[in-house]
């Protein structure tokens, strides 16, 4: 739906009339509004929104730039989860071929083209893996931001583990703390998550254990709201660096008891991701399996 579109459908799902919507206001101006005819101002789409009774978060789910990216997370999830599927493999390659990557190009789609070029050219030959010169841009415009964002973050998640020394301590100074961590809606917080525990595991695995816990310390600094998840998240990764760092048992075993909660919780594919992740860096691998964010 474009705006117009989903007010309309709002209004009529409310069994609301026109007239009814902005009451300070002449009927005609909505009308506009509704038809495309009159250039909606923030202060009356916050004033209708409130009439329907729909915060603006949920609003923006029905849009169409919103709604084809849920359509892609679908088919990425379907992807992760079983990228031999011919069928949904052709889907997103074809998704894939139309994305030419430049420094330019929409954030979104950015993080869709990092996020396929990541994960699936460990199974598709389809897929390169993200080049020198790929990195050294999205390095460069990570960089530049004051403020990051939802696809930000996407973008870094999905990339922290793949930059030198120096530019990991570089971008993880500028994500961290959390700038308004605790207004961020669902979908930013999970990026940041993926974003923490891939930055977290990377310096694991170069065994610089004193520097991951000051910055798991920072992801908590400012943190008046931070969600269960989120707390869960950080207290696992807590709980990993403190056992390289000191061996005691009571560590690994907190470890492993965040493994069988989210089994319990019925997140298998999620508990399964960090079992693999754990006993990699404890074998101390080389295979590495990062933490992709299947719902990008």
């Amino acid at each position: 739906m474009n705006v117009e579109e989903a007010l309309y459908f709002f209004r009529k799902n409310r069994h609301l009339k026109q007239k009814d919507i902005l009451t300070y206001a002449d009927t005609s101006v909505y009308s506009k509004i509704e038809t495309g005819k009159k250039v909606l101002r923030f202060s009356e789409l916050t004033d209708i929104l409130e009439r329907f009774s729909i915060p603006l978060e949920e609003f923006s789910e029905y849009l169409e730039d919103s709604m084809e990216q849920k359509k892609f997370r679908k088919l990425f999830k379907q992807c992760a989860n079983n990228p031999t599927d011919g069928s949904s493999k052709k889907k997103l390659l074809t998704y894939y071929n139309q994305l030419f990557f430049s420094k330019d190009m929409h954030l979104r789609d950015m993080a869709n083209f990092i996020g396929i070029k990541t994960l699936f050219s460990n199974f598709w030959k389809e897929v390169a893996p993200l080049n020198q010169e790929e990195l050294n841009e999205i390095y460069a415009l990570l960089m530049e931001k004051e403020y990051f964002f939802q696809y930000d973050y996407a973008v870094l998640s999905n990339t922290i583990f793949l930059f030198n020394d120096k530019q990991i301590k570089n971008l993880a100074q500028k994500a961290l703390p959390v700038k308004d961590i605790e207004i961020r809606n669902v979908e930013t917080t999970e990026f940041i998550k993926n974003m923490i525990n891939n930055l977290i595991t990377t310096l694991l695995r170069k065994k610089e254990y004193e520097e991951s816990l000051s910055y798991l310390k920072l992801a908590t600094k400012r943190g008046g709201n931070l969600t269960f998840d989120y707390k869960l998240v950080i207290q696992y990764l807590d709980n990993l660096t403190n056992y390289l760092l000191t061996g005691k048992e009571t560590y690994k075993e907190k470890i492993f008891d965040y493994i069988d909660l989210l089994k319990k919780l019925g997140e298998q594919h999620f508990a399964q991701s960090i079992e693999r992740e754990v006993m990699s860096i404890l074998s101390e691998s080389k295979d590495i399996p990062i933490f992709i964010q299947a719902d990008l």
